[in-house]
């Protein structure tokens, strides 16, 4: 298998780097000549990784050459992703693209396969997302990690999982494409949540509730814009989930906690340093549950914070409901 793997950053260069190791042909695209010179000449990225001079891995910054690739790793921040894809000289309509990238658009509120299938007239039958709790630095140093690919092909599936799977890399296939991209995009926003009240200083009660009622509106979202809820009892739902919010590391946890410490959303960027995936998702996914009619408490409550209009009260009584509830809201 010819895989291109486009963006450079830490998790592209690990999955090129696993795909080369399974014997794959690899490209590597990078928009920086400084990083090709680097993985071409000594086989090292300026991230610092080292490829072994035996892998048939390459890297270009001439897009024109992943036309010989038949699969596209596409590993780009969200807020690259469109105009780097309307930069590319490649017919992206005869390739199979799998996309890593979380999250939203901030103009128009697609996510990346919508993108490439309504803008780039890519067919769905050739786009796959892959995704699950994937922290770059732990795969790096080869720590168990399970991933999801998902799509309409799964004969492709099944070969692409094949090509990256190894003993501490495990992908599992999934047909909810919609779903599993969604997981991915939405659990940032709950991160954040996790992050300010984690900082209040809550109890562990407090915190398990907070966090499957999250994973509930997750749900119950991703099910109005057209996916499987089930999908979310998966590796792309709880799993990336729970790893996200759970993370101190997680710069979208982080983002929580300094709004618990009373920065405003724009200072507590300016702290990290870093875009905040979750800070945007938040905002495209509330003024679409107002479009769609969904009362999304968490999701309201952090709204509120963003305003600086949040007092003891509200923090207390998030959760608290007047009428004794189903526990599940939505059916499998």
């Amino acid at each position: 298998m010819k895989i291109g793997v486009i963006g450079s950053g830490k998790f592209g260069i690990v999955l090129a780097n696993i795909a080369a190791e399974n014997g794959s042909q690899v490209l590597i695209y990078s928009r920086r000549p400084a990083e090709v010179d680097s993985i071409n000449s000594t086989k090292k990225s300026l991230s610092g990784h080292i490829f072994s001079d035996q892998l048939k891995l390459q890297a270009t910054n001439s897009s024109e050459d992943l036309n010989v690739c038949d699969v596209l790793i596409i590993a780009l921040p969200s807020k690259d992703f469109r105009s780097c894809m309307e930069n590319l000289k490649v017919d992206l309509t005869s390739k199979k693209l799998v996309s890593c990238t979380k999250g939203f658009e901030e103009r128009t509120g697609m996510l990346m396969t919508e993108i490439l299938a309504e803008d780039f007239g890519v067919k769905k039958e050739q786009l796959f997302v892959l995704s699950g709790p994937n922290l770059s630095k732990e795969m790096l140093h080869k720590e168990l990690t399970g991933t999801v690919v998902a799509g309409d092909d799964q004969d492709f599936i099944e070969k692409f999982c094949l090509a990256i799977k190894n003993d501490y890399f495990i992908p599992f296939s999934n047909e909810d494409r919609y779903g599993v991209e969604l997981g991915g995009a939405m659990k940032n926003i709950y991160a954040i949540v996790s992050g300010y009240f984690h900082q209040k200083g809550v109890g562990e009660n407090t915190i398990g509730f907070l966090l499957t009622k999250s994973l509930e509106e997750i749900s119950i979202y991703s099910h109005a814009r057209g996916a499987n809820p089930s999908t979310f009892l998966g590796l792309s739902g709880v799993g990336d989930f729970f790893s996200t919010a759970l993370s101190k590391d997680s710069r979208n946890y982080q983002f929580g906690q300094n709004l618990a410490l009373g920065l405003s959303p724009e200072d507590s960027i300016a702290k990290l340093g870093d875009t905040v995936e979750g800070y945007l998702a938040s905002k495209v996914v509330y003024e679409d549950t107002l479009k769609r009619g969904l009362n999304l408490k968490i999701l309201n409550f952090l709204m509120k914070v963003y305003g600086g209009q949040v007092s003891r009260s509200d923090e207390k009584n998030i959760l608290v409901t007047n009428n004794i509830e189903s526990d599940i809201k939505f059916n499998f």
